[in-house]
Parts: C-alpha cells; structure tokens; sequence
C-alpha cells in the first residue's frame, strides 16, 4: 500500500470512529445524526479511494465519484443545526439534498449507460459538483464565522472553533481534488483533509462536549473498538483478496456491512433503553406531584374521621360534630376536581371563559416572591387597556407557574425575572404574555429543542414543563417561542387569541 493509502485508511477509520460515536448519542443531541451521516459519506469517499488505489482504478472511481458529492449536504444539515438555525433554513437544506443526490446518482448511473459514464467523468461533471459545493462551502463558513461572533459562552466559543477549523480542513482538500478533474495538476490531498477533520471534530466531541453532555467511557469504547475493527478487517481483506477485484469488492463489502449492523444494533438497543429511563423518571415525578396534591385532602379526611370515632369510642353524641361530615364532603369534592384537573391536564382542553389576562399574571407573580431567592427580584409589566380574552384560567395560570419556576431554577446566581403582557405585534387579536430571565441562557441546539417532550438541560428535570406551555398555548389557538442566548438569558412568550377558536 502506498503512503496516500494508508492515509485513507486511518482517515476512513477516524471517521468511521466518529459515527460510531455518533450513533451511540442517537436521539440526545441534535448535531449527532448529521455528524454520523456526514461521518459515514466521508468513510465511504476514502473507502473506495482507498480500494481503488488498492484493486485499480474502474468501477471504484464511478463509487468514489459518487460519495465524493455526498458529504456536503450532511455538512450544512450538521452547520444549520450546530447554529441553531435548523427551522430557519430548513429549504437550504432540502435543496442541498436533492442536488447532490441527484448529482451522486448520475454517477452511479454510469454503470448502466455509456452516456452516463461518460457524464461521470466530464469537465461538466465536475463543473456542476463546483457550483453547488462552493455555495454550500460559503454558507457553512458564514454561518459558522457569525455564530463565533455571537457566541459569549467560552465553551460555545470553543466548540464553534473546532467545528470551523474542521470544516476549512475538510472543505480545501475536498474542492482541490474537485478541482483536479477540471484538468488541473493539483496533488490529492482528500485523505489528509479526512483525517484531520476527524481528529477536530473528535476534540469538539470529546474536548468540547458537542453533545452537550460527556460521553461515557463506554461509548468511547465501543466507538474505538468499532474503529479498529473496521481496519483490522480492511486490511484482512486486502491482504488476502487483493489480487481479484471480484473478491475484494465482495469482502470490503462484507465487512463494511457487519459494521454498519453492529453500530445499528448497539445504539438502536441504548437509544431505546434511555428513551424508557426518560420516559419512567418523567412518569415518576409526574406521579409524586400527583401524589403530593391527592395526600392533602385524604389527611384531612382521615384527621376528621379519627376525631369522629374518637368521640363515638367515648360515648360522645355526634350530633355537635356535623361539621366535620360537611368538611369530609368538601375535601371529597376536592379530591374530584384534582382528578378532573389531572384528566384535563392530560388531554389539555381549555374550558375557556372571557377573563382578564393581566389579573391572571398578577395572581401568578403575587405568590413568586415567596419561593424566589433573596437574590431574585420577580417584577411584572402589565401592558394598560388590554381586552378581555376568552381563556382556561386554570390552564394558563400553571403554564406560567411552569414558566416563572423554570426561569427562577435558571438564575442560580441571582438576577431579575420579568413577566409581561402586551398586543400582538403581527396578529391584531393576539395578546402576548412572556416570561424573561436574567439566568444561564441555552446554546442554539438547546434553544430549538427546549418545547420537545422529555428534552430538559436538568439534571432533575422531566422536560415536561416547556412542552405542556406549548400544548396550552396551540390548545387555546396560538402558539409559544423561545429566544435565548448563553450568559444573557431566557424569553419565552405564549401567543394567544383575544377570542376562543370556534
């Protein structure tokens, strides 16, 4: 093997490291699908770089031109979502898929039509691949160059380094060898930029918890071994069926389909043992605090039954204790409404009735100083003459409960937390009410995340509280947002029409 191809080798065996790393995240980071698909694409580029270098050159260069294309939209779905900006420029990405998956199949094509294996490796080929990688390449440099600007968080700051650092690496090989088939003398350099965007990315995995939380030494283990799998059994099979492109194909085959299952197997199995751990610890606080709200009434009735049979022990007429059956009474009909609460909770159906919407805050920021810390000042700005809205009461007083508890949990050094109402900017029959905090703030990936159900950045949290404003919110025919940056703080703001929906 010559040097370039031991290149690819460790740069396909770095990426193939990553995705595995990737995968065992699964569902709890944004970033880690696009990074395990863009892992992936890029293994696949040295891959068949590496065996055409090995086996000569033919079908493997139609398959290196094919993956050659396919890295870059995963590249600017991983970009828009480390950003932030996922929602925003969503068609970007759609667009980005389709061309250069078009783009790869017309070169796969070129094993069944002449004409399309002449396209394949035409000038005009290659001059189309141009103009879409170097938009792509511009737009993934912009949006990472202004994230850095606006980052405050040092760790942000960090990790968006890393990743702009990785993809300059990873973009100038990939447009110089691009280059090349334009007829240029230019030396390939792809397997250099495939190993070490590997390795910066890996310092962004590791160094800067791009996941946002740290892998487990486990994880890092099985992404290890995965990787020196995947070379050990490359160079088995090179070794042994280099002489026949038939048996080589079949074995690199082979072994690049055992590993993609054994990374599937193992992070479908932990995704779905931490998605039952989320769901069961959510369920278990969710159960205390109903537990906590049924014990109350239940003491009360169980203290008023002891005393009446107390008296009746004693020999006492209960006549004079009548009152003790009415309060028994109330606290059963207590006991029916939390259920009926709970059960409305559930399905969140607004009993709407026409109420004063700053009344409701008033009623909400009145009992908050009691539980804020001295260190938190809780204020409201209640905007004058708003109109009578047709809203739960019930429903939007425990969304805000949720929303003023959440921004006092994240101002743990203190701040100010403010509560305002005022009219739909955009939408004349919309009133507005948004709860502000001077806490920690969220990253970008946090941010989009933060209305997904079971999604929280607490340790002790159900990520239950942000997802059910937003289900009161839509119930009631608007909608909630969030807008936060890191060091600065949090605004959440609820939507809602000043009329019922019909």
């Amino acid at each position: 093997m010559r040097p370039i191809d031991w290149m690819y080798l460790f740069g396909a065996a770095g990426q193939l490291m990553l995705a595995g790393l990737c995968f065992a995240r699964g569902r709890r980071s944004p970033v880690a699908l696009p990074l395990a698909f863009l892992c992936l694409s890029t293994f696949g580029w040295c891959f068949t770089s590496l065996t055409g270098g090995v086996a000569g050159h033919g079908p493997w260069d139609l398959l290196d031109a094919c993956f050659s294309t396919l890295p870059i939209p995963f590249a600017l779905h991983l970009v828009v979502t480390f950003v932030g900006a996922r929602r925003a420029l969503y068609p970007a990405v759609i667009a980005g898929y389709v061309f250069f998956f078009a783009l790869a199949l017309s070169c796969l094509a070129g094993f069944v039509s002449p004409r399309a294996l002449a396209w394949s490796y035409s000038g005009t080929q290659t001059a189309v691949s141009l103009a879409g990688l170097l938009p792509a390449l511009v737009l993934i440099f912009v949006l990472l160059v202004r994230h850095l600007v606006r980052a405050r968080d040092a760790d942000e700051k960090a990790r968006a380094r890393m990743m702009l650092a990785g993809f300059v690496v990873y973009a100038v090989p990939a447009t110089n060898d691009t280059v090349i088939g334009l007829g240029f003398a230019l030396p390939h350099i792809a397997a250099i930029g495939a190993l070490l965007s590997a390795f910066l990315l890996a310092t962004a995995v590791f160094r800067f918890r791009l996941f946002d939380r740290d892998l487990s030494v486990s994880t890092a283990l099985y992404a290890t071994a995965l990787a020196i799998a995947g070379v050990a059994g490359y160079l088995v099979v090179f070794r042994v069926l280099g002489g026949s492109v038939a048996a080589l194909g079949f074995g690199t085959t082979v072994v690049t389909l055992a590993l993609g299952a054994a990374a599937y197997e193992i992070s479908t199995s932990a995704a779905a043992q931490r998605a039952q751990v989320e769901r069961l610890v959510a369920l278990g606080r969710f159960s205390s605090q109903m537990a906590h709200d049924f014990k109350n009434p239940l003491a009360t009735i169980k203290g008023a039954l002891q005393f009446l049979q107390e008296e009746q022990v004693r020999g006492r007429p209960l006549d004079a204790q009548a009152h003790f059956l009415g309060l028994m009474l109330d606290q059963v009909e207590r006991l029916g409404r939390i259920a009926d609460d709970y059960e409305r909770l559930g399905r969140v159906e607004p009993v709407c009735r026409t109420v004063d919407l700053n009344s409701i805050v008033d009623n909400v920021v009145a009992l908050e100083p009691f539980a804020a810390r001295a260190n938190v000042v809780v204020s409201s700005e209640l905007a004058p003459g708003l109109p009578r809205c047709e809203l739960d009461a019930d429903l939007l007083s425990r969304a805000l409960q949720n929303l003023v508890r959440n921004a006092l949990e994240a101002m743990p050094n203190g701040g100010k937390l403010v509560v305002r109402t005022a009219l739909g900017a955009d939408v004349a029959d919309r009133v507005v009410v948004s709860v502000e905090d001077e806490g920690e703030g969220m990253d970008p990936r946090q941010a989009e995340r933060a209305f997904d159900e079971f999604y929280t950045t607490k340790p002790t949290g159900s990520g239950l509280g942000l997802a059910f404003v937003r289900r009161v919110a839509r119930a009631h025919g608007g909608d909630a947002s969030l807008s936060s940056r890191v060091g600065v703080g949090t605004v959440v703001s609820m939507r809602l029409p000043v009329s019922a929906r019909g």
